[in-house]
């Protein structure tokens, strides 16, 4: 039996999650055997998820199999009562459950790695979902050897050896194990691609469901070149402003791009910014209708951190916090920051047009038009200029003491104060 033991050297603290399944206590018993050599210390992790009836008497026969060969047990109980009531997915809420634990034991235990009893059954089992269910284009086909969790690595040294191998293993070795039941049962869709559908296909002589290996390989090579491609994008096309959660992307240059480095891209920057809810592929298509639309400005997606959004020519992600600044009175010369801008009043400022106020804009404001007669709203040349909305409330306007506008932003300044004034957009470096 083939058992990749890669994953961890003699010096590490190993971990095995058991279920008492002939998976998980074939790979123990050859642990304790043959692998006994590869490791400094192993510990068992079992999950009673009291739901089965037997799942009692199955926790006590593997507390007295690991009292029998000292090797140290921790069994964790699971409530899934209100799961089920609910009606929620039970496989996806006890593997969430699980690993919050693993976390807190590999961390208590100061373990190095967690063993998994995943078998390459699984491993096709796992990329025929995937591939079935629209789980493809995003992520690997199926399963890594070698994970890593906070601090310690997931190994998976079974996952290329086959059920047969392992029955066999049971059989020559007489390992004791307990069948879940409900392994049976195929209203359960992976239990019915594992008892029906593939079954069925390996029934044609001309079909192999071990096929599906190397289309993972071949696609997780895809998968790195696409990835490539989001990097570099990322790293020369997009507009970080520094110092803050602040993303400008080309509209055009983006949607130049292949769907699947897209997706990608979006995918790496959600990731930096920790927006750990995922995002559907189905609302990532929604999004490039509306980049590839008419559109000026569109807010598309936003929570209390992030706000993603599309402003004319640009594709932007930032933090999406409500931002408003105090009026600042300004007494006398000197430099001030306001907003991510950088505002210097010179020594020869004209003392009687004190003190100046630096504030944001306010409905109704206007500004002398320079070398012509009459006046502009300040929302006028906002929108001449293209500033987006996020912006509009960040720009400093400047009021003298006749309360008269003479500078917004870097966008107008009063030709009187040309020299006197000179203000910078700190975060267009």
């Amino acid at each position: 039996m083939d058992v990749n033991t890669k994953g961890w050297t003699k010096d590490k603290h190993i971990v095995l999650a058991v279920s008492t399944g002939v998976d998980s206590m074939v790979l123990l018993h050859e642990l304790i055997t043959s692998l006994k050599h590869s490791y400094s210390k192993l510990t068992c992790l079992h999950v009673n998820h009291n739901i089965r009836p037997i799942a009692k008497q199955e926790e006590a026969f593997l507390k007295q199999y690991c009292e029998e060969h000292e090797i140290e047990l921790y069994v964790k109980h699971l409530d899934l009562s209100a799961v089920i009531e609910k009606g929620n997915s039970i496989e996806n809420e006890a593997r969430i459950a699980r690993y919050q634990w693993f976390d807190l034991m590999m961390e208590e235990l100061n373990a190095d790695v967690l063993l998994t009893a995943h078998h390459q059954d699984d491993q096709i089992e796992t990329i025929f979902y995937r591939l079935m269910t629209g789980r493809s284009s995003r992520s690997s086909l199926g399963m890594s050897y070698q994970m890593t969790r906070e601090q310690y690595h997931v190994c998976k040294p079974l996952l290329t050896t086959t059920k047969s191998d392992i029955r066999e293993y049971q059989i020559t070795h007489d390992v004791p194990y307990y069948e879940d039941e409900t392994n049976a049962q195929n209203h359960y869709v992976r239990n019915d691609i594992r008892n029906r559908i593939l079954p069925s296909i390996n029934k044609n002589k001309h079909l192999d469901t071990a096929q599906l290996i190397k289309l993972k390989d071949w696609h997780d090579e895809q998968l790195e070149v696409i990835d490539k491609e989001a990097i570099e994008f990322i790293n020369h096309a997009i507009d970080k402003h520094p110092d803050t959660c602040h993303y400008q992307i080309s509209r055009l240059q983006f949607l130049n791009l292949r769907y699947s480095v897209k997706m990608a891209v979006l995918d790496k920057i959600c990731e930096k910014l920790q927006i750990t809810r995922p995002i559907t592929e189905k609302t990532y298509n929604e999004w490039f209708q509306k980049l590839e639309g008419n559109l000026t400005q569109c807010t598309l997606y936003t929570t209390d951190k992030w706000i993603i959004h599309i402003a004319y020519d640009k594709f932007i992600i930032m933090a999406n916090y409500d931002v408003r600044y105090s009026p600042t009175k300004i007494t006398h010369p000197g430099t001030y920051n306001y907003s991510h801008y950088h505002i210097d009043i010179k020594d020869d400022f004209p003392t009687e047009d004190f003190p100046l106020v630096i504030r944001t804009r306010r409905d109704g404001d206007k500004f002398k038009l320079n070398g012509v007669k009459g006046h502009k709203k300040i929302s006028r040349l906002l929108i001449d200029y293209k500033i987006v909305h996020s912006e509009r409330d960040q720009l400093p306007v400047i009021v003298n003491v006749k309360n008269e506008i003479i500078a917004v932003g870097t966008l107008y300044l009063q030709n009187k104060y040309n020299q006197l004034i000179f203000i910078r957009d700190m975060g267009e470096e």
